[in-house]
């Protein structure tokens, strides 16, 4: 643990003192996508936590299925990609893959970009293992590596 990450956790404004700091380092073109990925990444998990699936689903006005209309650009998804990566790291909750790959659909989706998040399962011994992982159509966006073994089971798209 660092002097930094130390005393952040122990005076919960010093985290806030030193995430902002955090941010004003970044290069000012990752910044808006940075706290566009906190804000989503803090939605979603309150909306999969008091919402039931399909009511999350209709309140963010995603579809199951495949058909993601939009333009891909590589460009976009890979920044989208690295904003949620780093805000994950950061944001006082653990962020797993579903509010990353729902987050990062909505992000794509607000760019007019094609975006889909896979649901699928893994068993691995006796037990049944589940990931989510987002891509603008072919391009990798969250968890995609992880996703290797994974069947997918279901697709939803913005």
């Amino acid at each position: 643990m660092t002097v930094e990450t130390d005393a952040a956790a122990r005076h919960p404004r010093l985290g806030l003192i030193a995430a902002l700091a955090r941010l004003s380092r970044l290069p000012a073109v990752d910044r808006g996508p940075t706290c566009e990925a906190a804000l989503l990444l803090l939605l979603v998990r309150l909306a999969l936590a008091t919402l039931p699936l399909g009511a999350m689903l209709r309140l963010f006005r995603i579809h199951q299925g495949a058909a993601a209309a939009g333009r891909i650009d590589r460009h976009a998804a890979d920044v989208i990609a690295r904003a949620i990566a780093r805000t994950s790291r950061h944001v006082p909750f653990r962020a797993v893959c579903l509010q990353q790959a729902f987050a990062a659909l909505l992000m794509l989706r607000r760019r007019g970009l094609a975006a889909t998040v896979h649901l699928g399962v893994l068993r691995e011994g006796g037990e049944l293992n589940a990931h989510a992982w987002s891509q603008c159509g072919d391009v990798p966006v969250t968890g995609v590596t992880a996703a290797r073994g994974f069947t997918p089971v279901a697709v939803f798209a913005a």
